[in-house]
Formats: structure tokens, C-alpha cells, sequence
């Protein structure tokens, strides 16, 4: 296929103005044209259901900002994409110059709502068929440059005199081989592009002047093509009308904005940066280095300076400047002569790659031949480097004008900001929040809210853990409020999400849910998220989610964590309403049920005793809390723990946790924990199993003298190395009785031992010869008057005891 010339003719009936996105030779050169050919009417890429609201972008905001639309999808998720604008856009100079000359403009685009299913990227100005374009990486070979921005750069953007013919030429001539030899358009592409065709077509039937539009390169040629019926990759018909192309194109005819619930579709205007700008900080539309650009607009159209000082000195050497400042301030040692192998590099790369001027890259290169001498390795950064990026990033943050409009869920969020006395102000405030008090509970639920949406300006920076649940004796928290320039935006993105804050916060939860897979216990956080935010009854399909994560979850550990949080808000929970809340039990049923299946086909487990023992005692302790209000089942429990006790392959931690939880639950006699604790005497399986029975069985040990009688005749029959194996493990088991219990289980033995015979065998006394003793005696004097000499003695200063 060959490229038709004719694209080229600024006199006819529509002109083609290729552009990349976020360039400022695009915004120069769009201008310079419109202002020639005085169009009719500008069509410019962009959403056409923001069109009833375009002349908001005449109001005078600070730049950058950015049309925000989204949408609820059919199948529930939520998804919004941007439109950026910065003062080098060519769009927002093609909707600048439109306005200068009276001329009207509009967005031609398919809505993004109505292509949001199959769309990849979110950045709708996106130049991704460029950056995977086989035949940009050809030309970078061929020409020995690196990438798309450089290339770019060196066929469009270097050159100041650059004229708007050479440009159009080269550029459409750039876009339309890419197009041709990757041959790879997606669908959605394809049906956005016969949208704006005949969006064109209706534009042409009602101007008589010629209509400018003005679209990313890579939809030029193929927009000329379908409107003047050329030949090219035509897989859909032109329609006479957007409502026909609509229909064959399987899509619902965009709605008027005002007509549709705001959860269902939205789009608005809202504050953008450079540093969401910037390709290096991940955005996948336009050129990295947003503010190098920006200065570069500012020098070549002679408006104000983007980095003072203002000072006769190329683009280059201003922005060197900055950075060396930057770097001065980080503590990073560079001086003038540093400076000047830097710019003496920088000048000889451009003139070895002809560039007219020293340009990005250049000064980059300059910077690490020059001044790094440290090897860079891939993934990593250098302190000279980032401070070079942080400069060409630019700081600038974008502010919407008065009179903007804003989606419903904004105003809400500043209704209950200023009933609760929660409005940020430009200092820091300490927010400090009684939870026992029912006000402040209500201020606390308003601040978690805005916390899982992610608004600027609030942070949790103390209080109660209701997670870990340490020291739940006095419920409080701390919050750090401060306005932040991005609270607008953060407000204003957040609409995604509904219209009102109770609304937007649990479709938040619903929507951090649905990006979860297979994870009880975040179900189960989540869960907590919604208690902490006042929405004390779940929506049907946040239940239905979080019951699908119990049920697919098939570990033992992450359910029973789950388990102890859906038991403190059913049974324990005194202050966020949850207590006894029919929807949190039926959880805390699947919980439960899962954890004990899950529990009998454990396996063997190492190296995560006590999580194994808390999973245990969690599920002991939810069916002794709530067995009879959610009527678990009390033989299935001990018929598990039955089985698992009395696996002979199963772990002894295990066999003894699941032994003491059926003995405190009374459905199995002494004398069997007898017999188990006589099959389990072998040295290195007795402590295990003690730590399990005494964890799960604290209380009832300490209750029956033939058990500890039991294990001080094991102990009494070990020699000397069967004590050692043991030691360890025994050391643990018995560090779950308190000091007073401990006491108590020794008083239990002593009396044992001062018992009639036929009660208890008398303890074992040890043959030793007194000299022996005083040898023992004597080393212990002097190993403790070593310790007391070294401060490695516990107890007071110079005790002997």
C-alpha cells in the first residue's frame, strides 16, 4: 500500500494534524496551522461525552490537569481512565487556539466507558503502538538511537525551525509506515476510529470551512482514509450516522452525562502532576521529562520561565544548573569544574549525534561519562542521576478553577468533613478519638472511610490494633490531618467508586475484594475495614465475595487468622456494632467448618508450631464461645480432634493440642491422656507434645496430680542424655503456665512424693559422695561471682541469690 500525498493538502476539505501526545513541536505547530487555515471547526481526540461540559477547559486552571472519566462494568468492576493536559499538549493548544478564534471544538472519541471492557491502558493519550512498533525499533537501528523518545526527539522535537510542512510530511509519513508495517490495530482502536470518521463526516456536512482535525498520529492516515474512502485496512463499514455505526459496533450510544447514575458512569475534570506525567514514573503516554519539556516550550514560545532564574543561557545549561543545585542540597559534592566536563561532554554528544542543540539525553550521557564513576547496574539508581530525573520531572501540580464542576461524591465528602469538624487546614492537626464515646466513634468511621479511598490529607498514625488485638482495654486512635494538594483530586478520582462516601468506601471494599484471590483472612480484614467504617450490613455482593475467598482458601493458617478476627467481631466486640450481627456469623459458620475440614487433612507441618497451636485453639475457643448461638456442629470437632490425636504419623505438637482441646471439652477421660502420654515418652516427642496439651489444656492440667505424677515418671526414668534431647521442648511446654501456676504444680508433686507409697512412688534420691558436692558447690560460687563481675547476673547489684 502506498502513502497517498493528497493527506498532505492543507486546502482541503479536512486537514490531518498527526500529533504524539504531550509534545511541544504538536502544540506549536497546531497552532501555527489553525491559525493559517482558520478551520471551520477542530476536532481533537478526546472523550466526546465530556463535549457538554468542554468550556469548563476555558476556565483559567493551573496545569496539569486531566478529564477523568469512568464507569461500572457490566460485570461489576470499576474503571476509570485520564485525558492529560499540561501547557505543551497539542490538544489543549488546539482547544486554546479554537477558543482565541472563535472557532468550535469538540472531542470526537469514542466515550471511554463504552470501550472500558477490552481497553488496556488507562492512559487514554497513550503512545504504546509506537513504543512496540517493529518499525520504530528498525529506524532506531539503522539511525543508532536508543528508544521512541529519543527518536522522536531527533526527528521532531531538536530542531527550533522545524516548518510546519516538514513536519506534517515527515509526520504523517512516520505514523502512516508504523501503521502499515506492524499491521497489528486492535479492535477497540478500530471502532473508535469509524466513530470519528463519522463524527468527521457529520462535522463536514454542517462547516463550509475546511474542519482541522487533530488526533494521535497513529489514527491519522486511517482516519483520511475511511472519511475520503481510500484504500486501507477497512474491517468496518462507514456508517451515515453515529447512531448506525454504534449498532454494528455492538456498542450502547453514549448518554448524556446528567441521565446516568453517577455510579454507572462519570466523567470529570480533576488536578493532575508532572510527576504522574513523567514515563519514567510509569505513564505510558507522551515523553518522559515533562518539565524539561515544559522549559522547552516556555524558551521557544516566549512565555514565562519554567526554572528561574531567568537568564540569557540555552535550555541545557539553565536546567545543568538546577540540578547541580539539587545536588548541592542533597549533600552531594560537585563543582564547577565538575559543571564544565559535564557541558564539555554534553556538547560533544550532541555534535557526535547532530543535534542542533544539547538536548535531553545529551546531558544525561554528559552526567554519567563525566561525573559517575560508579558502575550502574540495570534496576538501580545514582544519587547524580536522580537528581537529574527530579529536575527534568518538574514539580508542577495542576488546580481546577472556580466554577468547575465536580461529582456529587466531592460535596458529600466536604459535607461530612465539616459536620464532624474534620476539614483539612494548611497546618498539621492531631486528631485523638475516644471510640467508647458515640461522637467520636461516628468521626472515626468518617476517617476510615476516607482512608480506604485513599484521600489525601488523612493518615492513622496510632491507636488500638483491632488486627493483633493486644490491648483492646481502651479503644482509641490518632489521626494526622493536613490539607495536601492532592486531596482535590484524590476526592474527585475517588467518584469511581459512587456518589455518596458510605457508598464509594464499601464499593471500595467490594473492589479491593474482587483483585483478591484464595485469601481468607484479607476477607476477613476486609471485613474489619467495614466495621471500623460504620457499614454495619454488607451488600450482597461484598458477602457473596468474601464468602467465595473463605471457601476457596485451603490454608490452614490464613483461615484460622481469619477465624479469630470474625470471632472478635461476632462475640467480642463492644464498640463497632458488630457483636452478634447475623451476616458476620454466617461467616464465622464458614470459617469455622473450613478450618476444622482443613485441620484433619493438615499433614505434616515444620517449622510454624505456633501458629498450628493458636489455629487449634481459635477453633476451640470459637466453638466454646458461639457453639451454641450459630449451632456448630460439637461431634464433628471431636471427631476430628479425635482422628488427628490419634494419627500415630501426625506431628506431637499436633497430637497433643488436638488431645487437650477434647479433654477440656470433656469428651475424653484421663485415663486415655494417660495412655497417649505414655505412648509419646520418648525424649524427643514429649515436650512436643506437652507444649500442644498444655496450650490447648492449661486449666485441666494443672487440675489432675495423676498427670503431672505421669510426666515425673518419665522425666525420673531418662538418664542424663535423654534429659538433654528432652530439655528444649519441655522448657516450652511449661512456659504457658504463669509463675503462680507453676508454683502450684510443684506443690502438687511434693505432696505426691510425701504420699503413702500405694498413692505415689517416693522420689528417687542421687548417691553422690560429699566430695563431689563441695566440687559443684565451689564452681557455682565462682561461675556466679563471674557473672555478678560482668553485670550478666539477673536480679539487684551484688545479689548471691
Amino acid at each position: 500500500m502506498e502513502f497517498n500525498p493528497n493527506i498532505l493538502n492543507l486546502d482541503a476539505p479536512v486537514v490531518f494534524f498527526p500529533v504524539r501526545h504531550h509534545s511541544p513541536v504538536c502544540a506549536r505547530l497546531v497552532r501555527e496551522l489553525a491559525q493559517a487555515i482558520r478551520p471551520g471547526a477542530i476536532l481533537i481526540e478526546g472523550p466526546s461525552d465530556f463535549n457538554s461540559q468542554i468550556a469548563e477547559l476555558t476556565l483559567p486552571h493551573e496545569l496539569p490537569i486531566a478529564i477523568y472519566s469512568f464507569a461500572k462494568l457490566d460485570e461489576g468492576n470499576r474503571r476509570g481512565a485520564f485525558y492529560p493536559y499540561c501547557i505543551y499538549s497539542p490538544e489543549w493548544q488546539a482547544l486554546q487556539v479554537a477558543q482565541e478564534l472563535a472557532i468550535p471544538a469538540q472531542f470526537i472519541d469514542l466515550p471511554w466507558a463504552d470501550i472500558a471492557n477490552a481497553a488496556i491502558s488507562t492512559h487514554r493519550y497513550a503512545d504504546t503502538e509506537l513504543r512496540q512498533s517493529r518499525y520504530v525499533s528498525r529506524l532506531c537501528e539503522t539511525l543508532g538511537i536508543e528508544g521512541l523518545d529519543n527518536l522522536w526527539d531527533q526527528l521532531f522535537e531538536i530542531d527550533p525551525d522545524l516548518s510546519l510542512e516538514i513536519y506534517l510530511e515527515r509526520c504523517h509519513q512516520f505514523c502512516f509506515h508504523c501503521r502499515i508495517l506492524d499491521g497489528c490495530t486492535s479492535q477497540s482502536d478500530l471502532q473508535r476510529e469509524a466513530f470519528m470518521a463519522a463524527q468527521i463526516r457529520q462535522a463536514m456536512s454542517c462547516h463550509t470551512r475546511p474542519i482541522l482535525v487533530v488526533t494521535g498520529g497513529f489514527h491519522s492516515y486511517a482516519l483520511y482514509a475511511r472519511v475520503f474512502n481510500q484504500p486501507f485496512e477497512e474491517p468496518l463499514p462507514i456508517p451515515e450516522n453515529v447512531q448506525q455505526l454504534l449498532q454494528q459496533a455492538g456498542i450502547q450510544p453514549p448518554t448524556p452525562q446528567s441521565s446516568m447514575p453517577d455510579a454507572e458512569r462519570g466523567i470529570a475534570l480533576t488536578p493532575f502532576t508532572y510527576d504522574r506525567l513523567d514515563s519514567l514514573t510509569g505513564y505510558d503516554a507522551g515523553m518522559p521529562s515533562p518539565g524539561f519539556y515544559h522549559q522547552v516550550w516556555c524558551d521557544r514560545t516566549n512565555v514565562p520561565e519554567a526554572f528561574p532564574p531567568k537568564l540569557n543561557y540555552p535550555i541545557y545549561r539553565r536546567l545543568l544548573v538546577q540540578v547541580a543545585v539539587d545536588l548541592r542540597q542533597r549533600k552531594q559534592q560537585i563543582s564547577s569544574a565538575d559543571l564544565i566536563a559535564v557541558e564539555t561532554t554534553a556538547q560533544g554528544l550532541a555534535t557526535l549525534r547532530g543535534h542542533t542543540e544539547v538536548w535531553r539525553q545529551d546531558i544525561v550521557d554528559g552526567i554519567i561519562a563525566a561525573l559517575i564513576k560508579d558502575e550502574l547496574t540495570p534496576h538501580t539508581s545514582h544519587p547524580f542521576l536522580a537528581a537529574v530525573y527530579e529536575v527534568f520531572r518538574g514539580n508542577a501540580r495542576g488546580r481546577l478553577a472556580a466554577g468547575t464542576s465536580v461529582p456529587p461524591l466531592v460535596a458529600d465528602i466536604k459535607q461530612h468533613l465539616h459536620t464532624h469538624d474534620l476539614s483539612p487546614q494548611n497546618y498539621a492537626q492531631s486528631v485523638k478519638i475516644n471510640l467508647h464515646e458515640p461522637k467520636a466513634l461516628r468521626r472515626s468511621q468518617i476517617l476510615h472511610q476516607l482512608r480506604v479511598l485513599d484521600i489525601a490529607g488523612y493518615d492513622r498514625i496510632n491507636g488500638t490494633d483491632f488486627a493483633t488485638r493486644l490491648d483492646l482495654a481502651y479503644l482509641w486512635e490518632e489521626w494526622a490531618i493536613c490539607w495536601s494538594p492532592a486531596h482535590e483530586g484524590s476526592c474527585i478520582e475517588a467518584a469511581i467508586y459512587g456518589s455518596t462516601l458510605a457508598e464509594a468506601a464499601e464499593n471500595r471494599v467490594l473492589a479491593l475484594a474482587a483483585n483478591v484471590e484464595r485469601q481468607a483472612e484479607t476477607a476477613a480484614l476486609l471485613l474489619l475495614d467495614t466495621a471500623l467504617m460504620g457499614l454495619r450490613h454488607l451488600t450482597q455482593p461484598l458477602y457473596q465475595r468474601l464468602l467465595s475467598l473463605i471457601r476457596s482458601d485451603s490454608e490452614f493458617f490464613a483461615v484460622t487468622r481469619a477465624l479469630g478476627h470474625l470471632l472478635y467481631l461476632y462475640r467480642y466486640d463492644e464498640v463497632l456494632g458488630t457483636s452478634k450481627s447475623p451476616e458476620i456469623g454466617q461467616l464465622l459458620q464458614e470459617v469455622f467448618n473450613r478450618g476444622l475440614w482443613l485441620l484433619e487433612s493438615l499433614g505434616q507441618v515444620q517449622g510454624s508450631d505456633q501458629p498450628l497451636l493458636q489455629g487449634v485453639k481459635v477453633l476451640l475457643e470459637t466453638f466454646e464461645r458461639c457453639g451454641q448461638s450459630l449451632t456448630l456442629n460439637r461431634i464433628a470437632l471431636v471427631d476430628v480432634l479425635g482422628r488427628v490425636s490419634s494419627d500415630s504419623l501426625q506431628n506431637p505438637l499436633l497430637r497433643g493440642a488436638a488431645m487437650g482441646a477434647i479433654w477440656g471439652l470433656g469428651e475424653t477421660p484421663t485415663a486415655q491422656v494417660l495412655m497417649d502420654l505414655k505412648f509419646m515418652g520418648n525424649p524427643d516427642r514429649l515436650g512436643d507434645f506437652l507444649t500442644g496439651l498444655f496450650y490447648l489444656a492449661r486449666e485441666v492440667v494443672q487440675r489432675e496430680p495423676d498427670l503431672l505424677q505421669q510426666i515425673d515418671q518419665l522425666l525420673s526414668g531418662f538418664d542424663e542424655e535423654m534429659f538433654l534431647v528432652a530439655l528444649p521442648a519441655l522448657r516450652l511446654a511449661f512456659t504457658y503456665f504463669t509463675p503462680r501456676e507453676k508454683h502450684a504444680i510443684a506443690r502438687t508433686l511434693v505432696q505426691s512424693w510425701d504420699a503413702p507409697e500405694s498413692s505415689s512412688p517416693p522420689p528417687q534420691q542421687l548417691d553422690v559422695a560429699p566430695e563431689e558436692i563441695a566440687r559443684a558447690k565451689a564452681l557455682e560460687a565462682t561461675l556466679l561471682e563471674a557473672l555478678t563481675r560482668y553485670g550478666l547476673r539477673g536480679g539487684s547489684r551484688g545479689s548471691t541469690q
